[in-house]
Formats: C-alpha cells, structure tokens, sequence
C-alpha cells in the first residue's frame, strides 16, 4: 500500500470552537476524563489515543474528511484527572463512559506510539462496540522484542524506578514549559540523520504542535507520564491472541523510537490483523503520509 497524499496541518480548533477542544467528562468515581472533539459531530466516530507524552490535541494534527476524531486524554495528562495506581485494564472503563456520554453505540479506535496499548485494551475489552482498531508505531507488550531496547527500553526502566522517574520527568516537564523550548524544538529535527522521512516532515508548524501536546499534556503535573511508564512494563491481563475485532497495525521500518520488531509481533498474534511496514518510514511520517489510509482503513466496515 503506498501513502497517500500528504495531510494538510489543522491550524485551529475545529469548525472554530475552542470549547470542543476543551471538554470534561466526571467519572462515577469523581474523576474528570479531558477529551476533545475534531470534525463534524454527525461523521464516523474514531477515538485517538495519544502518544508519550502527549495529549488530546493530537487528534487535531490534520484535518481528515469525513471522520469525527477524538482525542482523549489519558488520567494525569492535561484535563484528566490522575488515577491512583491505575491499570491497563482501567482505561477501556473510561472510554465506554465516554462513548456512553456522547451517545456512540460502536466506534473505532487509534492508538499512536504510547497509546498502542491502550487501543489493544479497548479491541479486547470493548469487542462489543469497537468496530476496527489500527495501531500506529505502538508500544506493544513487555515480552514483545523490542520492548526492552534503546528509547522503549529506557522508558520501561524508569517507569520501576518511581523516585527517580520523578525526578527526570520534572526536568522534562520544566524545560517543555519554558521559553528555552520554543528556541530548542528544532534541535529535535536537527538530531536526525539527513535522509530520514521523519526529517522531511517535522516542518516547523509541525513541531510547534508537537511542542503545543507536550506542554497541554504536562501543564499539571508528570502524573500521566510517570504512570504510563509503569502500565507499560506491566504484564497485560489479556492475550494479543484473544483479541477479536479487526486491527491494522502500521510500522515504519526506519522507526528510531519504537522498533518495528513490536509491530510485527502484534501483526503475527492478533487473528485478525494486518501488517503494513512501510519501507524506510520513521515514527512521525508514518502518521504525517498514512494517517488518510489509517482513518480510510478504520471506516471501513
């Protein structure tokens, strides 16, 4: 399958209404769960899962036709509360609430890099309403090869080391809220090698939404993050073999941040899942020139 043609950067809330992009949800147990709604509320619903670190925004990166996206953010990002030791388990809960809320009998789910696991729990969990599922450049499970190397590996260690995962958390989360940001967020581009996909599309609107996700996910606290790091070295309460809803897993094999070992290790497990390793694709164009084909994909039913 080749990309499709490249996305155009959505520069403002949709339709022009901040207060859709800047919604709450209280939960029985008193939480507020933060989400934000992009595109015509009458479209196909798809609920997006963010990345780490990251926020609802993200659902509202490109303007995709025909699709509502909805972008959620995880306990301790942005508006959501944190959730005390909270589980993989607890956030297909969540989201049944939400779709409860917004009256959504069935709907498909997005999970980008740190927010692939959480997409595998709804298609197990909410199999009854979930109508297809993709996982893009996910995290996968603990025991997935991959999991333990470079940038992923380094995450699953602090997310045992509670103390100091605090502490490096606050570094990051103090120098995202600072003005030295803003001068440094091209270093992030800088520090690819010259041909790399992910390169050619960090354009500087680009990552100044990058940069916009960070700082609304870790405006609060680095309670998301921390947690999320923990969940993802955790065994999972289910089987990748016990997931029955239709999931298409997309993997750049140039990705330097999750390796597409992880991708392929979902691709052989799920029954009914389909492998889409885009030869030399990195972590952030595989979103950037397949998100269409990714959205196109989850509406078809």
């Amino acid at each position: 399958m080749s990309a499709s043609a490249p996305l155009r950067l959505s520069r403002s809330a949709p339709d022009g209404a901040m207060a859709r992009a800047n919604q709450t949800l209280t939960l029985k147990d008193g939480r507020r769960l933060g989400f934000a709604q992009f595109g015509s509320p009458g479209a196909p619903p798809v609920f997006y899962f963010h990345g780490w670190p990251g926020s609802r925004f993200e659902a509202g990166f490109f303007d995709v036709s025909g699709v509502q996206m909805i972008g959620v953010d995880r306990p301790g990002y942005g508006l959501s509360d944190p959730h005390k030791d909270r589980k993989l388990e607890d956030w297909p809960k969540d989201i049944r609430a939400l779709a409860d809320h917004l009256g959504l009998d069935s709907f498909a789910v997005v999970g980008m890099s740190g927010g692939g696991p959480y997409a595998a729990a709804c298609a197990y969990s909410l199999k009854d309403r979930v109508t297809r599922t993709a996982i893009i450049a996910g995290l996968g499970p603990p025991e997935a090869p991959g999991m333990r190397e470079q940038r992923v590996g380094f995450l699953l260690n602090m997310g045992q080391r509670p103390w100091s995962s605090t502490a490096v958390l606050g570094v990051m989360r103090t120098l995202a809220l600072s003005k030295i940001a803003d001068k440094r967020i091209a270093f992030m581009r800088e520090r690819l090698p010259p041909q790399s996909k992910d390169r050619e599309v960090l354009s500087p609107a680009m990552l100044q939404m990058l940069l916009a996700s960070f700082r609304e996910g870790l405006k609060n606290s680095v309670k998301g993050p921390q947690s999320d790091a923990r969940i993802y070295g955790e065994p999972w309460p289910f089987k990748l073999e016990d997931i029955t809803v239709p999931v298409r897993i997309w993997h750049g094999t140039a990705d330097l941040q999750v390796p597409v070992s992880i991708g392929r290790y979902y691709a052989e497990r799920i029954p009914k899942a389909t492998g889409v390793f885009p030869e030399g694709e990195g972590h952030i164009s595989i979103v950037v020139n397949y998100l269409e084909a990714v959205i196109a994909d989850v509406r078809a039913l």
